[in-house]
Protein backbone atom coordinates (compact mmCIF):
# COMPACT_ATOMS: atom_id res chain seq x y z
CA UNK A 1 0.00 0.00 0.00
CA UNK A 2 1.59 3.43 -0.82
CA UNK A 3 2.87 5.75 2.47
CA UNK A 4 0.01 8.35 1.79
CA UNK A 5 -2.93 5.74 1.64
CA UNK A 6 -1.48 4.32 5.20
CA UNK A 7 -0.99 7.68 7.00
CA UNK A 8 -4.38 8.46 5.84
CA UNK A 9 -5.59 5.00 6.92
CA UNK A 10 -4.21 5.71 10.38
CA UNK A 11 -5.62 8.69 10.09
CA UNK A 12 -8.58 7.71 9.50
CA UNK A 13 -8.55 4.77 12.17
CA UNK A 14 -8.04 7.49 14.79
CA UNK A 15 -10.95 9.94 13.53
CA UNK A 16 -13.37 6.46 13.86
CA UNK A 17 -12.20 5.60 17.01
CA UNK A 18 -12.77 9.33 18.02
CA UNK A 19 -16.46 9.39 16.84
CA UNK A 20 -17.32 6.19 18.49
CA UNK A 21 -15.67 7.86 21.62
CA UNK A 22 -18.16 10.87 21.30
CA UNK A 23 -20.95 8.67 19.95
CA UNK A 24 -20.69 7.46 23.81
CA UNK A 25 -20.23 10.20 25.64
CA UNK A 26 -23.53 11.77 23.69
CA UNK A 27 -25.66 9.04 24.53
CA UNK A 28 -24.30 8.97 28.05
CA UNK A 29 -24.92 12.88 28.48
CA UNK A 30 -28.38 12.05 26.86
CA UNK A 31 -29.23 9.52 29.59
CA UNK A 32 -28.70 11.93 32.85
CA UNK A 33 -30.40 14.68 30.90
CA UNK A 34 -33.24 12.10 30.30
CA UNK A 35 -33.56 10.96 33.80
CA UNK A 36 -32.90 14.51 35.35
CA UNK A 37 -35.76 16.01 32.96
CA UNK A 38 -38.37 13.41 33.84
CA UNK A 39 -37.36 13.85 37.61
CA UNK A 40 -37.80 17.43 37.29
CA UNK A 41 -41.16 17.15 35.01
CA UNK A 42 -42.78 14.80 37.52
CA UNK A 43 -41.51 16.70 40.66
CA UNK A 44 -43.75 20.05 38.91
CA UNK A 45 -46.45 17.99 38.30
CA UNK A 46 -46.89 17.32 41.20
CA UNK A 47 -46.29 20.69 42.57
CA UNK A 48 -48.67 21.89 40.30
CA UNK A 49 -51.24 19.33 41.29
CA UNK A 50 -50.96 20.06 44.87
CA UNK A 51 -51.33 23.82 44.00
CA UNK A 52 -54.73 22.94 42.40
CA UNK A 53 -55.56 20.40 44.84
CA UNK A 54 -55.15 23.00 47.84
CA UNK A 55 -57.94 25.14 46.65
CA UNK A 56 -61.07 23.16 47.98
CA UNK A 57 -62.72 26.05 49.66
CA UNK A 58 -66.38 25.90 48.47
CA UNK A 59 -65.95 22.93 45.94
CA UNK A 60 -69.39 21.66 45.82
CA UNK A 61 -68.56 18.72 42.64
CA UNK A 62 -65.17 17.18 43.66
CA UNK A 63 -65.22 15.00 40.63
CA UNK A 64 -65.61 17.63 38.10
CA UNK A 65 -62.41 19.18 40.24
CA UNK A 66 -60.17 16.35 39.80
CA UNK A 67 -61.26 16.36 35.73
CA UNK A 68 -60.14 19.60 35.47
CA UNK A 69 -57.20 19.08 37.41
CA UNK A 70 -56.34 15.98 35.14
CA UNK A 71 -57.37 18.21 31.81
CA UNK A 72 -54.93 21.18 32.62
CA UNK A 73 -52.10 18.00 31.62
CA UNK A 74 -53.46 17.94 27.98
CA UNK A 75 -50.70 18.84 25.58
CA UNK A 76 -47.79 18.64 28.57
CA UNK A 77 -44.75 16.90 26.72
CA UNK A 78 -43.04 14.71 29.55
CA UNK A 79 -46.22 13.91 32.09
CA UNK A 80 -49.25 11.88 31.43
CA UNK A 81 -52.30 11.98 34.72
CA UNK A 82 -54.54 9.64 34.99
CA UNK A 83 -57.09 10.11 37.62
CA UNK A 84 -59.24 6.88 38.50
CA UNK A 85 -63.12 7.43 40.18
CA UNK A 86 -64.70 6.05 42.72
CA UNK A 87 -66.52 3.50 39.96
CA UNK A 88 -63.05 2.87 39.05
CA UNK A 89 -62.92 4.03 35.45
CA UNK A 90 -59.76 5.86 34.01
CA UNK A 91 -59.47 9.14 32.90
CA UNK A 92 -56.02 9.95 31.17
CA UNK A 93 -54.97 13.24 30.16
CA UNK A 94 -53.29 13.50 26.64
CA UNK A 95 -49.44 13.84 25.64
CA UNK A 96 -48.52 16.25 23.27
CA UNK A 97 -47.44 13.53 20.59
CA UNK A 98 -43.76 13.76 19.16
CA UNK A 99 -42.83 15.37 15.74
CA UNK A 100 -41.43 11.93 14.20
CA UNK A 101 -41.79 8.35 15.66
CA UNK A 102 -38.89 7.68 18.57
CA UNK A 103 -36.37 5.11 17.23
CA UNK A 104 -37.38 1.95 19.64
CA UNK A 105 -34.25 0.65 20.43
CA UNK A 106 -32.90 4.81 21.36
CA UNK A 107 -36.01 4.72 23.72
CA UNK A 108 -35.15 1.89 25.67
CA UNK A 109 -31.41 2.70 26.10
CA UNK A 110 -32.38 6.26 27.33
CA UNK A 111 -35.88 6.16 28.79
CA UNK A 112 -35.59 3.17 31.14
CA UNK A 113 -38.68 2.47 33.53
CA UNK A 114 -41.15 5.24 33.68
CA UNK A 115 -41.63 6.96 36.58
CA UNK A 116 -44.78 7.11 38.78
CA UNK A 117 -45.98 8.94 41.45
CA UNK A 118 -49.78 8.80 43.05
CA UNK A 119 -50.61 11.97 44.11
CA UNK A 120 -51.81 12.50 47.96
CA UNK A 121 -55.01 14.27 47.38
CA UNK A 122 -56.99 16.87 50.32
CA UNK A 123 -59.71 14.85 52.14
CA UNK A 124 -62.01 16.74 50.08
CA UNK A 125 -61.16 15.39 46.75
CA UNK A 126 -60.32 11.59 48.34
CA UNK A 127 -63.41 10.35 47.87
CA UNK A 128 -64.10 11.08 44.25
CA UNK A 129 -61.11 9.62 43.08
CA UNK A 130 -56.98 8.53 42.92
CA UNK A 131 -54.60 11.00 40.79
CA UNK A 132 -51.85 9.08 39.70
CA UNK A 133 -48.47 10.94 37.39
CA UNK A 134 -46.22 8.93 34.96
CA UNK A 135 -43.66 10.17 33.15
CA UNK A 136 -43.12 9.70 29.36
CA UNK A 137 -39.61 10.17 27.41
CA UNK A 138 -40.28 10.18 23.50
CA UNK A 139 -40.68 13.86 23.33
CA UNK A 140 -37.77 14.66 25.51
CA UNK A 141 -35.50 11.32 23.60
CA UNK A 142 -36.84 12.89 19.96
CA UNK A 143 -35.26 16.34 20.87
CA UNK A 144 -31.83 14.88 22.06
CA UNK A 145 -32.01 12.43 19.33
CA UNK A 146 -31.75 15.19 16.94
CA UNK A 147 -29.15 17.22 18.67
CA UNK A 148 -27.15 14.03 18.69
CA UNK A 149 -27.39 13.54 14.60
CA UNK A 150 -27.18 17.05 14.23
CA UNK A 151 -23.54 16.84 16.42
CA UNK A 152 -22.13 13.51 15.45
CA UNK A 153 -22.70 14.14 11.54
CA UNK A 154 -20.72 17.34 12.44
CA UNK A 155 -17.84 15.50 13.74
CA UNK A 156 -18.24 13.02 10.86
CA UNK A 157 -18.43 15.87 7.55
CA UNK A 158 -14.99 17.17 9.79
CA UNK A 159 -13.29 14.16 10.05
CA UNK A 160 -13.86 13.43 6.16
CA UNK A 161 -12.95 16.76 5.09
CA UNK A 162 -9.85 16.35 6.98
CA UNK A 163 -9.38 13.24 5.60
CA UNK A 164 -9.46 14.92 2.18
CA UNK A 165 -7.13 17.86 2.64
CA UNK A 166 -4.98 15.75 4.48
CA UNK A 167 -5.30 13.39 1.24
CA UNK A 168 -3.99 15.89 -1.45
CA UNK A 169 -1.67 17.11 1.23
CA UNK A 170 0.02 14.23 1.51
CA UNK A 171 0.32 13.43 -1.59
CA UNK A 172 1.61 17.10 -2.69
CA UNK A 173 4.21 16.51 0.23
CA UNK A 174 5.06 12.94 -0.88
CA UNK A 175 5.41 13.68 -4.71
CA UNK A 176 9.41 14.40 -3.96
CA UNK A 177 9.53 10.77 -3.12
CA UNK A 178 8.23 9.59 -5.63
CA UNK A 179 10.44 11.47 -7.93
CA UNK A 180 12.71 9.97 -6.19
CA UNK A 181 11.39 6.62 -6.32
CA UNK A 182 11.37 6.98 -9.79
CA UNK A 183 15.16 8.11 -10.01
CA UNK A 184 16.59 5.44 -8.12
CA UNK A 185 14.31 2.51 -10.50
CA UNK A 186 16.22 4.81 -13.54
CA UNK A 187 19.93 4.25 -11.67
CA UNK A 188 19.19 1.07 -11.19
CA UNK A 189 18.25 0.52 -14.77
CA UNK A 190 21.85 1.99 -15.43
CA UNK A 191 20.05 5.03 -16.79
CA UNK A 192 22.92 7.54 -15.12
CA UNK A 193 21.51 10.69 -16.62
CA UNK A 194 18.52 10.67 -13.97
CA UNK A 195 18.06 13.86 -12.35
CA UNK A 196 15.30 14.91 -9.72
CA UNK A 197 14.45 18.73 -9.21
CA UNK A 198 15.64 20.12 -5.96
CA UNK A 199 12.62 20.16 -3.54
CA UNK A 200 11.78 23.01 -1.42
CA UNK A 201 11.60 21.44 2.33
CA UNK A 202 15.40 22.03 3.70
CA UNK A 203 15.39 17.72 4.48
CA UNK A 204 14.22 16.90 0.71
CA UNK A 205 16.11 19.07 -0.93
CA UNK A 206 19.52 18.00 0.50
CA UNK A 207 18.01 14.32 -0.02
CA UNK A 208 17.23 15.57 -4.07
CA UNK A 209 21.21 17.39 -4.12
CA UNK A 210 22.53 13.96 -2.96
CA UNK A 211 20.63 11.79 -5.12
CA UNK A 212 21.88 13.98 -8.00
CA UNK A 213 25.60 13.77 -7.17
CA UNK A 214 25.22 10.23 -6.56
CA UNK A 215 24.24 9.70 -10.09
CA UNK A 216 26.67 12.65 -11.54
CA UNK A 217 29.44 10.53 -9.92
CA UNK A 218 27.96 7.31 -11.43
CA UNK A 219 27.61 9.03 -14.86
CA UNK A 220 31.38 9.98 -14.43
CA UNK A 221 32.31 6.87 -13.57
CA UNK A 222 30.78 4.88 -15.89
CA UNK A 223 32.46 7.20 -18.44
CA UNK A 224 35.69 6.65 -16.81
CA UNK A 225 35.49 2.94 -17.13
CA UNK A 226 33.96 2.96 -20.47
CA UNK A 227 36.99 5.19 -21.52
CA UNK A 228 39.44 2.74 -19.37
CA UNK A 229 37.91 0.07 -21.39
CA UNK A 230 38.67 1.40 -24.87
CA UNK A 231 42.12 2.29 -23.85
CA UNK A 232 42.92 -1.43 -22.29
CA UNK A 233 41.71 -2.45 -25.72
CA UNK A 234 44.82 -0.11 -27.42
CA UNK A 235 46.90 -1.24 -24.90
CA UNK A 236 46.38 -4.78 -25.39
CA UNK A 237 46.58 -4.00 -29.50
CA UNK A 238 49.86 -2.26 -28.69
CA UNK A 239 51.27 -5.25 -26.82
CA UNK A 240 50.23 -7.57 -29.50
CA UNK A 241 52.22 -5.33 -31.61
CA UNK A 242 54.76 -5.12 -29.77
CA UNK A 243 55.19 -8.74 -29.34
CA UNK A 244 54.80 -9.56 -33.14
CA UNK A 245 57.51 -6.92 -33.53
CA UNK A 246 59.62 -8.49 -31.39
CA UNK A 247 59.05 -12.06 -32.87
CA UNK A 248 59.58 -10.81 -35.68
CA UNK A 249 63.25 -8.34 -35.41
CA UNK A 250 64.21 -11.13 -33.01
CA UNK A 251 62.97 -14.68 -33.62
CA UNK A 252 62.76 -14.36 -37.36
CA UNK A 253 66.58 -13.98 -37.97
CA UNK A 254 67.41 -16.69 -35.65
CA UNK A 255 64.45 -18.89 -37.40
CA UNK A 256 65.77 -17.97 -40.80
CA UNK A 257 69.55 -18.64 -39.84
CA UNK A 258 68.60 -21.99 -38.28
CA UNK A 259 67.33 -22.99 -41.45
CA UNK A 260 69.92 -22.02 -43.33
CA UNK A 261 72.18 -23.51 -41.52
CA UNK A 262 69.78 -27.38 -41.92
CA UNK A 263 70.03 -26.85 -45.32
CA UNK A 264 73.53 -26.21 -45.44
CA UNK A 265 74.20 -29.73 -43.37
CA UNK A 266 72.64 -31.77 -45.96
CA UNK A 267 74.64 -30.08 -48.68
CA UNK A 268 77.90 -30.75 -46.45
CA UNK A 269 77.02 -34.41 -46.40
CA UNK A 270 77.16 -34.94 -49.28
CA UNK A 271 80.77 -33.48 -49.74
CA UNK A 272 81.39 -35.26 -46.13
CA UNK A 273 83.23 -31.93 -45.00
CA UNK A 274 82.43 -33.66 -41.33
CA UNK A 275 84.01 -29.94 -39.91
CA UNK A 276 82.00 -27.97 -41.65
CA UNK A 277 79.05 -29.61 -40.55
CA UNK A 278 79.97 -29.66 -36.81
CA UNK A 279 80.78 -25.58 -37.33
CA UNK A 280 77.22 -25.70 -38.58
CA UNK A 281 75.66 -27.36 -35.91
CA UNK A 282 76.78 -25.47 -33.28
CA UNK A 283 75.98 -22.41 -35.25
CA UNK A 284 71.82 -23.71 -35.30
CA UNK A 285 72.71 -24.62 -31.81
CA UNK A 286 73.79 -20.66 -30.86
CA UNK A 287 70.76 -19.70 -32.60
CA UNK A 288 68.56 -21.84 -30.49
CA UNK A 289 70.26 -20.90 -27.41
CA UNK A 290 69.52 -17.37 -28.77
CA UNK A 291 66.18 -17.94 -29.25
CA UNK A 292 65.51 -19.17 -26.11
CA UNK A 293 67.03 -15.89 -24.19
CA UNK A 294 64.57 -14.06 -26.29
CA UNK A 295 61.31 -16.11 -25.48
CA UNK A 296 62.19 -16.15 -22.01
CA UNK A 297 62.56 -12.42 -22.13
CA UNK A 298 59.34 -11.82 -23.97
CA UNK A 299 57.86 -14.02 -20.93
CA UNK A 300 59.11 -12.52 -18.76
CA UNK A 301 57.84 -9.11 -19.86
CA UNK A 302 54.15 -10.90 -20.67
CA UNK A 303 53.93 -12.40 -17.30
CA UNK A 304 56.95 -12.37 -14.93
CA UNK A 305 57.34 -15.39 -13.42
CA UNK A 306 59.24 -14.64 -10.04
CA UNK A 307 57.04 -11.76 -8.84
CA UNK A 308 55.49 -14.04 -6.51
CA UNK A 309 57.50 -16.41 -5.95
CA UNK A 310 60.97 -14.31 -5.77
CA UNK A 311 59.50 -10.39 -4.88
CA UNK A 312 59.07 -7.42 -6.47
CA UNK A 313 62.66 -6.56 -6.74
CA UNK A 314 63.80 -9.77 -8.76
CA UNK A 315 60.45 -9.54 -11.27
CA UNK A 316 61.78 -5.36 -11.86
CA UNK A 317 65.37 -6.49 -11.89
CA UNK A 318 63.99 -9.20 -14.84
CA UNK A 319 62.12 -6.32 -16.51
CA UNK A 320 65.10 -3.86 -16.59
CA UNK A 321 67.16 -6.69 -18.17
CA UNK A 322 65.22 -7.33 -20.73
CA UNK A 323 65.31 -3.42 -21.88
CA UNK A 324 68.83 -3.47 -21.40
CA UNK A 325 69.48 -6.01 -24.00
CA UNK A 326 66.96 -3.89 -26.30
CA UNK A 327 68.38 -0.33 -25.42
CA UNK A 328 71.98 -0.99 -24.39
CA UNK A 329 72.19 3.21 -25.00
CA UNK A 330 70.43 3.65 -21.70
CA UNK A 331 71.73 3.36 -18.30
CA UNK A 332 69.61 1.83 -16.06
CA UNK A 333 69.76 2.10 -12.06
CA UNK A 334 66.84 -0.11 -9.60
CA UNK A 335 66.91 -0.08 -5.93
CA UNK A 336 64.43 -1.88 -3.94
CA UNK A 337 64.40 -3.81 -1.22
CA UNK A 338 64.31 -7.69 -1.98
CA UNK A 339 60.87 -8.64 -0.03
CA UNK A 340 57.25 -8.76 -1.05
CA UNK A 341 53.98 -6.88 0.36
CA UNK A 342 51.51 -9.12 -1.15
CA UNK A 343 50.06 -10.05 -4.21
CA UNK A 344 48.24 -7.23 -4.60
CA UNK A 345 50.54 -4.82 -4.53
CA UNK A 346 53.38 -6.36 -5.91
CA UNK A 347 51.40 -6.74 -9.13
CA UNK A 348 50.21 -3.18 -9.20
CA UNK A 349 53.65 -1.98 -8.51
CA UNK A 350 54.99 -4.05 -10.87
CA UNK A 351 52.36 -2.92 -13.73
CA UNK A 352 52.95 0.52 -12.84
CA UNK A 353 57.04 0.87 -13.16
CA UNK A 354 56.20 -1.63 -16.59
CA UNK A 355 54.11 0.91 -17.78
CA UNK A 356 56.23 3.72 -16.70
CA UNK A 357 59.12 2.29 -18.56
CA UNK A 358 57.97 1.85 -21.60
CA UNK A 359 56.77 5.32 -21.81
CA UNK A 360 59.98 6.54 -20.96
CA UNK A 361 61.82 4.26 -23.45
CA UNK A 362 59.29 4.53 -26.35
CA UNK A 363 58.64 8.33 -25.65
CA UNK A 364 61.38 10.56 -23.56
CA UNK A 365 64.76 9.36 -25.28
CA UNK A 366 66.35 9.43 -21.97
CA UNK A 367 70.29 8.30 -21.18
CA UNK A 368 69.51 7.03 -17.72
CA UNK A 369 66.34 5.69 -15.92
CA UNK A 370 66.15 5.05 -11.92
CA UNK A 371 63.77 3.10 -10.46
CA UNK A 372 63.34 3.47 -6.82
CA UNK A 373 60.92 1.83 -4.21
CA UNK A 374 61.31 2.21 -0.49
CA UNK A 375 59.13 2.50 2.41
CA UNK A 376 58.59 5.62 4.02
CA UNK A 377 57.45 4.77 8.08
CA UNK A 378 56.19 8.24 9.09
CA UNK A 379 53.16 8.26 6.96
CA UNK A 380 53.22 4.51 6.46
CA UNK A 381 53.39 4.40 2.89
CA UNK A 382 54.99 2.29 0.11
CA UNK A 383 56.59 5.12 -2.42
CA UNK A 384 57.71 3.60 -6.14
CA UNK A 385 59.40 6.30 -8.18
CA UNK A 386 60.78 5.83 -11.85
CA UNK A 387 62.57 9.07 -13.18
CA UNK A 388 64.34 9.67 -16.59
CA UNK A 389 66.41 11.91 -17.90
CA UNK A 390 64.77 12.35 -21.26
CA UNK A 391 62.16 15.36 -22.81
CA UNK A 392 59.99 15.87 -19.88
CA UNK A 393 56.12 16.31 -20.74
CA UNK A 394 53.46 18.47 -21.55
CA UNK A 395 51.31 18.82 -18.50
CA UNK A 396 48.49 19.91 -20.80
CA UNK A 397 48.29 16.53 -23.17
CA UNK A 398 49.74 14.11 -19.83
CA UNK A 399 45.81 12.80 -19.08
CA UNK A 400 45.29 11.47 -22.90
CA UNK A 401 48.47 8.77 -22.37
CA UNK A 402 46.91 5.34 -23.15
CA UNK A 403 48.10 3.87 -19.54
CA UNK A 404 47.93 6.53 -17.22
CA UNK A 405 44.57 5.59 -16.51
CA UNK A 406 45.10 2.26 -15.68
CA UNK A 407 48.05 3.01 -14.27
CA UNK A 408 45.88 5.74 -11.61
CA UNK A 409 43.05 3.27 -11.51
CA UNK A 410 45.50 0.26 -9.91
CA UNK A 411 46.87 2.93 -7.59
CA UNK A 412 43.37 4.41 -6.75
CA UNK A 413 42.48 0.76 -5.73
CA UNK A 414 45.03 0.04 -3.39
CA UNK A 415 44.01 3.64 -1.64
CA UNK A 416 47.32 5.03 -2.81
CA UNK A 417 48.16 7.95 -5.56
CA UNK A 418 49.86 8.21 -8.33
CA UNK A 419 51.49 12.08 -9.69
CA UNK A 420 53.14 12.40 -13.33
CA UNK A 421 55.80 15.17 -12.83
CA UNK A 422 58.20 16.73 -15.01
CA UNK A 423 61.88 16.94 -13.31
CA UNK A 424 62.85 20.33 -11.42
CA UNK A 425 65.54 20.66 -13.72
CA UNK A 426 62.80 20.11 -16.45
CA UNK A 427 65.12 17.58 -18.10
CA UNK A 428 62.96 14.23 -17.68
CA UNK A 429 60.09 12.42 -16.21
CA UNK A 430 59.35 11.35 -12.50
CA UNK A 431 56.61 8.62 -11.67
CA UNK A 432 55.46 8.61 -7.91
CA UNK A 433 53.64 5.67 -6.57
CA UNK A 434 52.36 6.11 -3.05
CA UNK A 435 50.32 3.20 -1.80
CA UNK A 436 49.47 2.68 1.99
CA UNK A 437 51.61 -0.07 3.71
CA UNK A 438 49.58 -3.46 4.09
CA UNK A 439 49.22 -4.25 7.95
CA UNK A 440 50.65 -7.60 9.10
CA UNK A 441 47.80 -9.73 9.12
CA UNK A 442 46.94 -8.62 5.83
CA UNK A 443 50.54 -9.39 4.63
CA UNK A 444 50.48 -12.87 6.20
CA UNK A 445 47.03 -13.35 4.80
CA UNK A 446 48.29 -12.88 1.53
CA UNK A 447 50.97 -14.93 1.54
CA UNK A 448 49.54 -17.63 2.74
CA UNK A 449 47.09 -17.20 0.01
CA UNK A 450 49.63 -16.93 -2.48
CA UNK A 451 51.44 -19.81 -1.24
CA UNK A 452 48.16 -22.22 -1.31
Amino acid sequence: MPLRLLLVRSIALIFLATLALSTLLVFWRAYEKVEADMTASLAAAQRAVANVADETDGITQPGWRLQHIVANFNGDRNVRATLQTADNSLVHSILAPPARPVPSFLYKLLAGTPLVATVDLPSALKSSGTLRLETDAHNDILGLWDDAKNLLFLLALFAATCLLVLYFMLGRALRPLEELTRGFARIGNGDYRARVPVFAPRELAKLSAGFNDMAVRLSEMEHRNHRLHEQLETVQEEERIELARNLHDDISPLLFSADVDAMTIRELAQTKDFPAIVDRAHAIRGAVAEMKRNVKAILGQLRPSGLHALGLASAVENLVSYWKSRRPEITFSVKAPDKTWGPRVDGALYSIIRESLNNAVKHSRPSRIEVLIEETYDGGFLVARVSDNGGGFDANNASGGFGLIGMKERATLLGGTLTVDNRSDRLGVVVTTRLPLPSDEDLEFAQGMAAQ
